[in-house]
C-alpha cells in the first residue's frame, strides 16, 4: 500500500479546506507503518483495527478508514470545549 500517497491526498484535502499548518504524516521504522495527525497516532500496522471484509477477502479501504478515525478523534477533542 502506498501510505505516502494517501498522506499526500489527505493533506491536499486539508489544504483545500484552508488548513496550511496542520498535517498528516507517515513514519516507519522498517517494521511498523504509522499514520499521524500532528503528534496523534491515528493508525499503525501493528494494531490495524480496520474491518475484515469476508466477501472481498480483504480489509476495508484504507483512506476512508483513516478519515473516519480522524473525524472520530476530532469529535472527541471538540467535546472538551469550555
Amino acid at each position: 500500500m502506498d501510505y505516502i500517497k494517501i498522506v499526500e491526498e489527505l493533506n491536499a484535502e486539508l489544504f483545500e479546506k484552508g488548513e496550511q499548518e496542520l498535517s498528516f504524516s507517515y513514519e516507519t521504522n522498517g517494521f511498523c507503518d504509522i499514520i499521524k495527525f500532528q503528534r496523534e497516532i491515528l493508525w499503525d500496522s501493528e494494531n490495524d483495527e480496520r474491518e475484515w471484509l469476508e466477501e472481498k477477502n480483504q480489509y476495508e479501504p484504507f483512506k476512508p478508514f483513516i478519515k473516519k478515525v480522524f473525524n472520530d478523534w476530532i469529535e472527541r477533542i471538540e467535546s472538551f470545549k469550555l
